[in-house]
């Protein structure tokens, strides 16, 4: 699914104060790859070009400096795709501005006509297209095509990283969980594993709870071996998924349940209270964000499995 929405971007051939955003934002995405502007926009007589920029090329033999013909076409509001109609008179056009190769800059795609036409240009020049696809691409991998994206795509790039959240920066080394068997770290590249608490058997309930160990691992294999290992000392488990705990409102019933546990006389030794401190300036980084949409599902659905089975309900 297409994260960036190019009906951000006001129609060009909508007399406007905006009507050159489209442009605008071309400039500013050949000059973040690299592509000096030689020509930029205007509203006269273009020429048949909207841009034109260099690129210098290293190799053996030196440096080569490539001239470029810049066309933008914006047609995301409309639906359509560039076809030569568009695009007319494509080889007069570079030859007249001088330049050695065309770029066809478009919030949509070439058609199949249009294609065929810039295949046959390029046997005598240069050709390159940046469709929506491509420059969203270009866009969304570094962090100054981010913030170019912020620029043009606000509201998209809002939405975007709503749905794909980063951990806050809080503190200076990043957060990060090693699980207890392999050493493998379960926040990253994705968050995974569970967190497990484990207490004395209690036989008599008029005594505190005691908690003895905490610890984060893989699911699976690492699991059953550090489980294996605990109850063998009488000692008996509850877990979370990691990656429910990070989600806001269940962190905040999280946090609270020890606190009130705590405060009602359940004991904690101190390797289990320094490993509970220890897990929650880890996720909390995780958890100093918004909700995602996938989030809000899996919310609901804790809402219907009562706390007692380890859910958000009553």
């Amino acid at each position: 699914m297409a994260v960036l929405d190019f009906k951000e971007i006001p129609e060009a051939h909508i007399a406007t104060s905006e009507q050159d955003q489209f442009e605008l934002f071309a400039r500013e995405f050949l000059s973040n790859l690299g592509y000096k502007i030689l020509s930029g926009p205007d509203r006269g007589a273009d020429g048949g070009k909207d841009l034109v920029v260099e690129e210098k090329r290293v190799g053996v033999g030196g440096e080569t400096c490539i001239r470029w013909l810049v066309s933008c076409k914006h047609k995301a509001h409309s639906g359509k795709s560039v076809s030569p109609q568009d695009e007319s008179n494509i080889r007069d056009r570079v030859e007249s501005n001088k330049s050695h190769g065309f770029i066809g800059f478009y919030s949509t795609l070439p058609s199949s006509g249009l294609a065929k036409v810039l295949k046959g240009l390029r046997e005598k020049s240069e050709v390159q297209v940046f469709d929506n696809e491509k420059i969203e691409r270009e866009l969304l991998h570094s962090s100054d095509g981010m913030r170019l994206a912020g620029r043009f795509f606000p509201n998209s790039i809002e939405r975007w990283k709503t749905e794909n959240p980063k951990p806050a920066k809080i503190f200076s080394e990043d957060p990060k969980l090693d699980c207890e068997y392999c050493g493998k770290d379960l926040l990253n590249p994705a968050n995974n594993g569970i967190i497990v608490i484990w207490s004395k058997i209690r036989e008599d309930y008029e005594k505190p709870e005691e908690i003895e160990h905490i610890y984060w691992s893989c699911k699976g294999h690492c699991d059953q071996v550090l489980s294996a290992r605990e109850r063998e000392e009488g000692l008996i488990d509850g877990w979370e998924d990691i990656p429910d705990v990070m989600m806001p409102i269940v962190f905040i019933r999280w946090v609270l349940s020890p606190l009130n546990e705590i405060h009602a006389g359940t004991k904690y030794s101190d390797e289990a209270f320094k490993k509970l401190k220890e897990f929650i300036l880890n996720v909390y980084p995780y958890v100093a964000r918004h909700v995602t949409s996938q989030e809000k599902e899996r919310i609901k659905s804790l809402m219907e499995i009562p706390s007692y089975l380890g859910g958000l309900g009553y």
